[in-house]
């Protein structure tokens, strides 16, 4: 096994001294970078394999590091959290045959790896593996939130909640390429952030856009933050929805999260029903809004609200994900076919990937927690 992986990196050693991007043809350079990162997906998975037997020969105290994750982070180029991660899911393969399983087919990516491997246990590895398998890595990482609230009690819950908030923190440093800011905070304070942030950056993005300005949204972020914080930011709308199965209201288990930011504690929930000025509650009891259906263009407020919320407030295309420009398209029965406005008809898009399935011939099949895109044929 040895010499066939030295005689895969010398291989790799010729291709990278040798290889001339330029003189490829765009197809090819294509074929080639996907077989790339087959190779890079399967060599991760191999390494996190063999890791926490690594660990056990001791080498890394041999060699002076401190801990097992630094002596990994330094043999891996990466940081200490991703070499504490890659141990972790090693440790653990051994009890959770199905991710054992998918590791060994290659079929997860190292960030979604590490992050089942945080989330899995015998009971729901199965479920999680094969959901990850049509999500991109933003959804799985939202996906194992939520399965860890739930393992949580109310009492962990609130006490994680006041951990994080007693840690809260803004730290902001100066370098050679710019101002950077990075904030901590709980769930429930950064989705009223980011609800005032995302409102004023579509706000500035219909101006800039009346003026023939593109820019991305990252940037018009950057400008909400500005003028919300030197400006007042008056006039936006920052409603934060929050998704609260009414069993957990009553103290009897059941999910509690805001629609973009995850977990919260249910007594954030209950301040928001008592507050009543800020918060959108989406009580779940399993039947009415779904009942809801409209037969023409217009959405109403409650089919709206329950789709983004389902969703997560992102685009459904499983490599996509976005959170902005987020538009409803008719999956089932095409609204041209007589498809009515209904919850079980409509899932979210964003403005491009509607534009690709209306007028660019990819088609989006499957349904919630099971999406599936298709590209038209070359």
């Amino acid at each position: 096994m040895l010499a066939g992986l030295e005689g895969m990196a010398s291989g790799l050693e010729e291709m990278l001294s040798s290889v001339q991007p330029a003189l490829l043809h765009p197809i090819d350079a294509v074929k080639l970078l996907e077989a790339a990162t087959c190779v890079e997906q399967r060599a991760g998975a191999l390494k996190t394999l063999l890791a926490a037997r690594a660990a056990e020969a001791g080498e890394w105290r041999r060699l002076g590091y401190r801990s097992p994750e630094e002596w990994l982070a330094q043999q891996s180029g990466c940081g200490w959290g991703q070499a504490a991660g890659t141990l972790n899911a090693s440790e653990k393969l051994a009890d959770l045959p199905a991710l054992d399983d998918a590791v060994r087919k290659g079929e997860l990516s190292a960030p979604k790896l590490l992050e089942l491997a945080k989330t899995a246990t015998p009971d729901n590895a199965k479920k999680l593996v094969e959901s990850s398998k049509t999500q991109s890595y933003r959804q799985v990482k939202r996906a194992c939130q939520t399965e860890r609230a739930r393992a949580r009690s109310e009492d962990q819950d609130e006490a994680r909640n006041r951990r994080i908030h007693d840690e809260r923190s803004l730290r902001t440093w100066t370098d050679a390429e710019g101002w950077h800011c990075e904030i901590r905070n709980t769930p429930a304070a950064g989705a009223r952030i980011e609800a005032a942030v995302f409102a004023a950056a579509d706000a500035i993005f219909k101006e800039a856009y009346a003026a023939g300005r593109r820019e991305s949204m990252a940037a018009y972020r950057v400008d909400a933050l500005e003028r919300l914080v030197c400006g007042g930011g008056a006039g936006v709308d920052t409603t934060v929805v929050i998704r609260v199965d009414e069993s957990r209201l009553r103290d009897a288990g059941g999910t509690c999260e805001t629609t973009t930011t995850g977990p919260v504690p249910a007594s954030e929930a209950i301040g928001a029903i008592l507050a009543g000025a800020f918060v959108k509650v989406v009580a779940h009891d399993g039947t009415e809004v779904t009942r809801v259906a409209h037969h023409g263009r217009h959405v109403p407020a409650e089919v709206r609200t329950a789709i983004l919320e389902r969703d997560g407030h992102r685009c459904v295309r499983p490599d996509c994900g976005s959170a902005t420009n987020l538009e409803l398209h008719h999956y089932r029965m095409d609204h041209a076919q007589g498809g009515p406005v209904a919850v079980w008809n409509l899932c979210c898009l964003c403005r491009h990937c509607h534009h690709l399935v209306t007028h660019g011939g990819h088609r989006l099949e499957g349904g919630p927690g099971n999406w599936t895109w298709i590209p038209p044929p070359p």
